[in-house]
């Protein structure tokens, strides 16, 4: 419902259960309550609301939200809250002070009221409220009162307040995150730099491997080759035995004599090398 320029004209009421003196039934005092709780508990709203503004506010929630078949002026709404916020600031001077005329203890009318506010930090000390008032029901219309035309909203905390808690807890949450994020950097820096050692030492073991097997294969070269060269000598040393062999076999009667003098120097050569060796 959105809040009009204008307020209706014509306030009336319908029977109701719960109505009790006046104009106003129970059902519409604890709505009242609860409008005024709503709006000026808000933190959002901000602590100082104009006071037209702020009643404004109050008489479009208490609109939106009357079941009960009545309609209220803003004016009426601010009259009744005056004197639900005077009595239930008052409430122990009504248990402790009589009635200058009869004598006796006065009844408190906003029981129920009082269950819901009580708690409030408004309503929560009283006695330092009502300071400085005699303690008598005739005191009660000063408590409370406000002829600034400014409303004063008391609650636990408020919007700038709020923000600062808010802006103090981001900044705790930014600083914890900060921290964090370096604690993460520093371990990931060490495990890198862990990581870099570790792929060094590997090279470097790798390296030394590396010169090992080099060895190795020329140490097993240098085998293959002197294993090569003496297969060489040997077969060289079979093929001459061999030749040698067909020379001192060799039948050289048929021979002239030069020739049959020739192969008897080689026989003869080669049993004087046999014998050296």
């Amino acid at each position: 419902m959105s809040i009009q320029e204008s307020f209706p004209e014509v306030e009336t009421i319908t029977s109701n259960s719960t109505k009790r003196g006046g104009n106003f039934s129970v059902d519409e005092d604890n709505l009242l309550v609860s409008a005024w709780l709503n709006i000026g508990m808000d933190a959002a709203q901000g602590t100082d609301q104009r006071v037209e503004r702020f009643w404004e506010k109050i008489w479009q929630y208490f609109c939106e939200n009357n079941t009960y078949g009545t309609t209220r002026f803003v004016s009426s709404l601010q009259s009744r809250w005056g004197n639900i916020n005077r009595e239930t600031n008052a409430k122990e001077l009504y248990k402790a002070s009589p009635a200058p005329t009869t004598g006796k203890k006065s009844a408190f009318a906003f029981e129920q009221c009082w269950v819901v506010l009580k708690n409030q930090p408004k309503w929560s000390m009283p006695k330092e409220r009502s300071k400085g008032f005699p303690h008598t029901p005739s005191s009660i219309d000063q408590v409370g009162s406000n002829d600034d035309d400014t409303m004063v909203v008391e609650r636990p905390i408020g919007r700038k307040a709020e923000k600062a808690k808010r802006k103090r807890t981001d900044g705790d949450r930014g600083f914890e995150d900060y921290l964090v994020k370096k604690l993460q950097y520093i371990e990931e820096s060490h495990e890198q730099e862990k990581e870099a050692l570790r792929i060094k030492a590997d090279r470097v073991r790798v390296d030394a491997q590396r010169v090992d097997i080099e060895k190795e294969r020329l140490h097993l070269e240098t085998i293959r080759e002197a294993k090569r060269d003496d297969m060489k000598k040997d077969r060289l040393r079979l093929e001459i035995i061999r030749e040698e062999g067909k020379i001192m076999t060799m039948d050289t009667s048929g021979m002239n004599d030069r020739e049959r003098l020739y192969f008897e120097n080689l026989k003869d050569q080669i049993l004087a090398r046999q014998q050296l060796e």
